[in-house]
Order: C-alpha cells, then sequence, then structure tokens
C-alpha cells in the first residue's frame, strides 16, 4: 500500500488538530461586555425617545385657542356626553359601558332564571326558577300529549283523502 492511502491522501505531514481551547476568562469577559454594552443601549434609547417625546410636546400646537386640553383622554363615555352629540343626528347608539352592560345583562337573566314572575300575565304565562321546575318534573313527570288530541286535525286519513293521496302520489313521482 502505498503511503498516500495510509496517510489520507496528506502525505508524510501529520495530521494535527488545534489543541488550544477558548478559555473560561475569555467567554465571561465577553458575557460581560456584551450586558454592558445591552444596558448602555438601552439608556441610550430611553433618553432619545423621552426627549422625542419632550420635544413634540413643546412643537405642539392647540387646534384653536378655544379648545381646552383635558390632563388624559378616558375611554369611558358616560350616557350623558353621548346624548349631548348624537341625539338628534338619528345614528344608532354605540355601547358606552360594554363591561358594565354586558354584566348587566348577565344579571337580568340570571335573575330571571332564579325568581318567579310573568312572561304574559293575560295568557297566564309564568316562569318559575329552575330548580322549583325541575322538582316538579321529578314529581309530577314529563307532560305527554296523545296523538288523536291535536286541534287542529287527526293523523288519520278519511278513504276519499286516501284516494286523494295516492293520486297527488302518482302525479308527482316519474
Amino acid at each position: 500500500m502505498s503511503d498516500e492511502i495510509k496517510n489520507n491522501g496528506h502525505g508524510h505531514h501529520e495530521t494535527e488538530f488545534e489543541r488550544e481551547d477558548l478559555s473560561t476568562r475569555g467567554v465571561f469577559l465577553f458575557m460581560a461586555g456584551l450586558a454592558v454594552s445591552g444596558i448602555v443601549i438601552y439608556f441610550i434609547i430611553v433618553g432619545m425617545y423621552s426627549f422625542l417625546d419632550k420635544y413634540e410636546r413643546s412643537q405642539m400646537a392647540t387646534a384653536s385657542p378655544l379648545v381646552t386640553t383635558k390632563g388624559s383622554m378616558s375611554r369611558v363615555v358616560t350616557q350623558e356626553d353621548m346624548d349631548k352629540k348624537f341625539k338628534d343626528n338619528g345614528a344608532p347608539m354605540l355601547e358606552t359601558n360594554e363591561r358594565g352592560q354586558l354584566r348587566d345583562f348577565l344579571m337580568n337573566q340570571e335573575n330571571q332564571l332564579n325568581s318567579y314572575g310573568w312572561v304574559d300575565e293575560k295568557a297566564g304565562v309564568a316562569h318559575i326558577p329552575i330548580d322549583r321546575a325541575m322538582d316538579l318534573v321529578v314529581q309530577r313527570g314529563l307532560p305527554v300529549f296523545s296523538q288523536g288530541a291535536n286541534s287542529s286535525g287527526s293523523t288519520e286519513a278519511k278513504p276519499d283523502d286516501k284516494k286523494s293521496a295516492t293520486d297527488n302520489e302518482r302525479r308527482v313521482s316519474p
């Protein structure tokens, strides 16, 4: 066998690897430098944004000398504010307090489910609490309606009706 094959094609030179690794001191110095530069960049950015914010506030002019600015804008709009602005223009009213309105709606539903009251007093229809309704169903059972008790008509057809029904089926079917 030739020497080239034994040495993997490198000739007579010995193949070696790097004997020097990274030192832990170098790694820690790099990490410390990275942390320090990150902190410095953070303070530079914060300072720049605060400077630009102050500059923008100083250069901002009010739209009209009659307009006074409030301290901070509020997201809560009262119903009186909405009534003043949109009373006469016919626009649909937007929700002014979404969470409060949803809470009120859910509480009204909960109260109706857990209380007695009239749905239609003239017709004699009332609502009762769910627990009481379930107790009544357990005591009395579910209401059963017989098939022949329908007031709109019975389900059985008369002999003449059967003949006309079969005629209709013949007409419809191909």
